[in-house]
């Protein structure tokens, strides 16, 4: 399965390339150094001139924050990227199977904190999220109207190594600080929503599961199906922690926007064969012992 991936420096497309290699897969990968999905004409001659089995298109301004700081950026990365890619899949690589990578920032929140499925309603809280519904709705008309294979996925909250902007790695990044530094004072925001978190690991297997085994045509998501509360979160990296770590709550730190709960519902992925393995406790120390390897900022 030779495979070219999109965002391959990022997070989940350096992992990704790292899985697909390890299994003796040729990887295409085009990051940051290789080529930008906005220049139309580079990515053309890269999907032209590979002629991938698979696409991962993982490139993409992913932070909800950074989205309402600029929109305009957000949409250009996300919506035209995605636009380039499947112009250049439909004109010359109609038979390459193509992974989308979407977002469960396109759900409506929950009103009974059940978990969320493929169906639920879809109402955006970001410009992020309205940038991801627009890409999944052009896989969904591309896919219809020139029979491109499509599948869409819908990755939760991941968390591991190389992550930066999330919760999880802001926590453990700053616990790694203060054991160096001898501060203890770690200042936090809203510890009291629930999140479906899921181990880089798990989501990277949930990719090849899809491009092995998936529906063309159809979207899952990938998560864990399981809630973790914020607080339990910080009190886990707590209790790994060299020092005695004191959280102190800080208004500034509150999102205007924050749900309370949202869960995701592997159900889909999982009649596939997929299931997720790694523990939460193995998954966070290895990102707190991620960020202590790193050179103190």
């Amino acid at each position: 399965m030779k495979s070219l991936i999109t965002g391959a420096s990022g997070f989940i497309g350096s992992h990704l390339v790292d899985f697909l290699r390890a299994a003796g897969h040729p990887v295409v990968p085009l990051g940051r150094a290789e080529g930008d999905v906005l220049n139309r004409p580079q990515l053309t001659q890269a999907i032209a001139g590979t002629a991938p089995d698979v696409i991962f298109h993982l490139a993409a301004q992913s932070l909800p924050g950074q989205s309402w700081a600029d929109p305009q950026g957000t949409f250009r990365s996300n919506v035209e990227g995605t636009l380039n890619l499947l112009d250049a899949v439909r004109d010359h690589t109609r038979n390459t199977l193509v992974i989308i990578a979407c977002s469960s920032a396109e759900y409506a929140p929950t009103e009974n904190d059940a978990p969320i499925r493929e169906d639920h309603p879809l109402a955006p809280s970001s410009p992020y999220g309205v940038s991801k519904l627009a890409v999944s709705c052009l896989a969904e008309l591309y896919a219809t109207s020139y029979r491109l294979r499509i599948i869409r996925a819908r990755p939760f909250f991941w968390i591991g190594p190389r992550k930066t902007g999330d919760v999880c790695s802001d926590f453990a990044r700053r616990i790694a600080q203060a054991e160096r530094s001898g501060d203890p004072v770690l200042r936090v925001g809203n510890l009291e929503v629930v999140r479906d978190f899921l181990d880089i690991d798990d989501g990277i297997r949930g990719l090849v599961c899809l491009a092995e085994r998936g529906q063309v045509g159809d979207v899952y998501n990938i998560c864990s199906g399981h809630g973790y509360r914020v607080r339990d979160i910080l009190e886990r990296l707590k209790s790994r922690a060299r020092i005695a770590i004191e959280d102190r709550a800080d208004p500034a730190l509150w999102r205007s926007i924050d749900e309370r709960v949202r869960i995701g519902d592997p159900g889909k992925l999982k009649s596939l064969g997929w299931d997720a393995t790694v523990s939460m406790d193995s998954a966070l120390t290895r990102l707190l012992e991620y960020w202590r390897s790193r050179s103190p900022e």
